[in-house]
Formats: structure tokens, sequence, C-alpha cells
């Protein structure tokens, strides 16, 4: 729920702002440019709180004066008129106190705001940055793929850009279709899509070492549940070894 959230923000940024030189993961490039806008507002919020407490001192230090002023001058025995006129100065000097506070309590407010968005911002592009380390791409390509229950076998062509996953696939028995999904983390989730049944079957799967071979070892489950066929079950699948 907060990914989404902070995507449905960054949308509009995107299309708004083009970015110059973008490369790789276009969700990262989001998250980066977010992170940026939101440290720049943060200045500019801390530059205006700073601005306002400056006034609030100043206005503060002319209340206490004038109080002190009124407060001397009921002592003297100060004629009503002039006691009148030091007591409206007064007023208007507490109510430009009690202004320049609530404008630094809600400077204050939103500053809180921004930093805890901006938290969640860093903390979702951290996630996908180590998930997606530069340059290294360890899904990409040709897996053979061995389906239980039932043993059914087939190939997996699978490309990642980023973090999305994309693909064809064919099994034994003339399926064949398409796959879509993600790569966060390591795990590996793949939405089969059939091209008879269409969308059949979610993959999920970690990519694991095995003997200094590669693999990927998870679970599936049927989302298109015809008649005779199994609802659930794991599957297999290893790098096809490219040739010479």
């Amino acid at each position: 729920m907060m990914r989404r959230a902070i995507f449905s923000g960054l949308l509009a940024i995107l299309l708004a702002v083009p970015l110059a030189g973008q490369s790789g993961d276009p969700v990262v490039e989001m998250l980066r440019l977010q992170v940026d806008i939101e440290k720049r507002l943060l200045v500019a919020d801390l530059g205006n709180l700073e601005r306002v407490v400056g006034q609030l001192r100043g206005s503060s230090d002319r209340m206490v004066r004038l109080a002190e002023d009124l407060l001397r001058a009921e002592k003297e025995g100060e004629d009503t008129t002039n006691f009148a006129a030091r007591s409206a100065d007064l007023r208007r000097a507490e109510a430009e106190v009690a202004e320049l506070t609530a404008a630094a309590q809600q400077i204050r407010a939103t500053v809180a705001a921004r930093r805890g968005y901006l938290e969640q911002v860093q903390a979702e592009l951290k996630q996908l940055e180590d998930a997606t380390p530069v340059g290294k791409d360890e899904l990409s390509g040709r897996w053979i793929v061995a389906i239980e229950p039932g043993g059914l076998k087939g190939a997996f062509d699978i490309h990642v850009d980023g973090t999305l996953v994309s693909g064809v696939y064919q099994l034994a028995g003339g399926w064949k279709g398409s796959l879509r999904g993600t790569l966060i983390g390591g795990s590996v989730r793949l939405e089969r899509i059939d091209a008879q049944l269409g969308f059949a079957a979610v993959y999920h799967a970690r990519l694991v070492t095995r003997g200094g071979e590669k693999r990927l070892e998870g679970t599936w489950d049927a989302t298109n549940l015809a008649a005779g066929m199994p609802a659930s079950g794991s599957w297999v699948g290893r790098r096809e070894m490219s040739r010479p």
C-alpha cells in the first residue's frame, strides 16, 4: 500500500518533468527524482520556519516591552486616554505574536510530515536499489523448467528491465504464451498468460545457487482452474547454457 501511495504522486511529476539522461529502472528514477524534490522543499520549509521564528522573536520582544510600559504607566497614574492607546498597541502586538506562533506551528507540522514522507521514499528507493544492483542481471535468458505435479517441462525466455520482468514460454503439450512479473531482492513473481487459457497461473521463486549453478526454485498457483488440472505445485528452472 505504501508503494502504491508513493507511485500515485510520482506519475504526474514524471510526466511533467523530463529526466535528462534517464537510464535503468524507471521506478527507481522516479523515486530518485522525488527524493530530490522533497529535499528541496524541505530546505524551503526550514527557510520559511527560520524567517517566521525571527519575526516571532521580534514581535515577542515588542509585546513584552509594551506590556512592561503599560504596567509602569498604570503604576505612575497615566491618564485614561494614554492607557487605552497603550492597551490597543499591546493587543495588536499580542495578536501578531499569536498569528506568527500559529504560522510557526503549521510550518513545523509540514516539516514533520515531509520528513516522514521523505523517509518512506528513501526506504523504498533503497529497497529497489539493493534489489537491482547496477550491471548485474542473473535472471535474463532462457530457463529450462520442470513443473510439478506431472513433470511438465518447457522453457521460459525471460527479460529483466530493472525490477520488471517480461518474457514468453513454451511447455510440452503445445502450451505457450507470455510472462510478466517482478524481481525484487532475489524473489521472482511471474504471471503466466496462456494463449488458450488466458491468465493461467502465478509462479513464485527465488534465485538460488546449487553446486555452482544458478537455479529458480519455488511454487505456483493456478488462477484458471480448468477441469482436471492441478491447482498448485512446485517448479524449478535451470539456465540454459549459452551456445558458442
